[in-house]
């Protein structure tokens, strides 16, 4: 092999040669990518708003405007950012993935940050709307507002995917899943809905399906793409350990992985099968979710050990309540379903945060008893020399 082939085959992939992005870089991009984005949210409210006196919130008013404005920011400067992204050592393994997941991953959390952007948005302007009864903006200075909401949603949009890791994905799941269902209770057109059950809410009937349903179904790819990030991070603390010569037993990402990847698949077949199309596949989707949770839950400290106790406890305490909320509802019948499902809910979303946020803790706890260990035999081998 000649010298230009040997330096050809020992050149990194062209991925590799982009600059590793810097906490400073990161930061002005969003900076710049904010302003940008109120710039253009500035030039859609003023042709929007022509002509017309708007008020904060309702008929085609600042909130509804802002809100699309701000989803739509979110939704174009997401991709850009988590795609960047790739360039960082600790996230280059994204890149490696198959093409379909790259893809469906990207566009679930790109429609979780437009859809939190949006509902935030909109929720605030109803807010303000009810403290200022009355109130209407000229054009230019409902502009202004929208333009506020593009930037700040730009702005976290591109921060939110320059960093993403497990714990930020999860915390974003819970937001979301938790503003979608909020937001469908307060848009539906049937004000006894509690009466039934949080399932009507994707009925056809109830006025926000489409809504309610597509919630469910990102939820699911969201949940699904969290397994791809927990088990890197499972291989992370079994590396980190090893290293480390701790004689911890090595975690078992496989069974997790399945657990989380079935929660995930479950809940995306609850909201394409809405309960007034076919109750039964509906009723046993949500119910097999439960299953494999409850699985996930009971298992993690023999899948995942070396975790505190105190994490195991509580995970045991949260199994606890669902169980009592079930019994409540059936057969006690202290309450209906829809407040049982609730604390159900609550429950997962509650769960899956604390398991990811320690998750972490143990891969940091480690990662510093491994950069101890090293420091002592590198201090241990000066010394010896001397």
């Amino acid at each position: 092999m000649n010298r230009r082939g040997a330096e050809s085959a020992q050149r990194p992939p062209r991925e590799r040669l982009r600059p590793e992005p810097t906490a400073t870089a990161v930061e002005a991009r969003a900076l710049a990518t904010g302003l940008v984005a109120a710039l253009a949210g500035l030039v859609v409210a003023l042709v929007a708003f022509a002509g017309r006196r708007p008020a904060l919130s309702g008929d085609h008013g600042v909130g509804e405007v802002a809100g699309l404005v701000a989803g739509a920011a979110a939704l174009i400067v997401f991709p850009v950012a988590y795609r960047r992204s790739y360039a960082d050592p600790d996230r280059r393994w994204l890149a490696g993935r198959p093409l379909w997941r790259r893809l469906l991953g990207t566009v679930a959390l790109a429609f979780v940050h437009a859809a939190i952007s949006f509902m935030v948005a909109w929720a605030s302007f109803q807010i303000f709307q009810r403290a200022f009864t009355g109130l209407t903006l000229d054009a230019f200075a409902a502009s202004l507002l929208t333009a506020v909401s593009a930037a700040l949603a730009a702005y976290a949009a591109y921060q939110s995917g320059s960093r993403m890791d497990s714990y930020v994905l999860s915390n974003l799941l819970a937001t979301f899943l938790g503003a979608g269902i909020l937001t469908s209770m307060v848009t539906t057109t049937r004000s006894n809905w509690w009466e039934v059950n949080f399932s009507v809410l994707g009925a056809a009937d109830y006025g926000v399906a489409l809504a309610f349903n597509a919630t469910l179904v990102t939820a699911g790819v969201v949940i699904a793409l969290l397994a791809e990030y927990m088990t890197r991070d499972l291989r992370a603390l079994d590396a980190h350990r090893r290293r480390a010569g701790l004689a911890t037993p090595a975690t078992r990402e496989r069974p997790l992985l399945a657990c989380l990847v079935l929660m995930g698949a479950f809940l995306v077949c609850t909201g394409l099968i809405p309960v007034d199309v076919f109750m039964a596949a509906h009723n046993t989707m949500a119910t097999s979710m439960a299953a494999a949770f409850t699985l996930l839950l009971v298992r993690t400290p023999a899948w995942v050990p070396g975790l505190s106790r105190t994490f195991y406890a509580a995970g045991y305490a949260l199994l606890g309540a669902a169980v009592v909320s079930v019994m409540l509802w059936w057969p006690l019948g202290y309450y209906n379903m829809t407040a049982m499902e609730l604390v159900i809910a609550g429950v997962v979303l509650a769960w899956l945060v604390l398991f990811t946020r320690n998750v972490a803790a143990a891969v940091e706890d480690v990662r510093r008893h491994e950069d101890v260990a090293s420091l002592g035999g590198h201090q241990a081998r000066r010394n010896s020399h001397q």
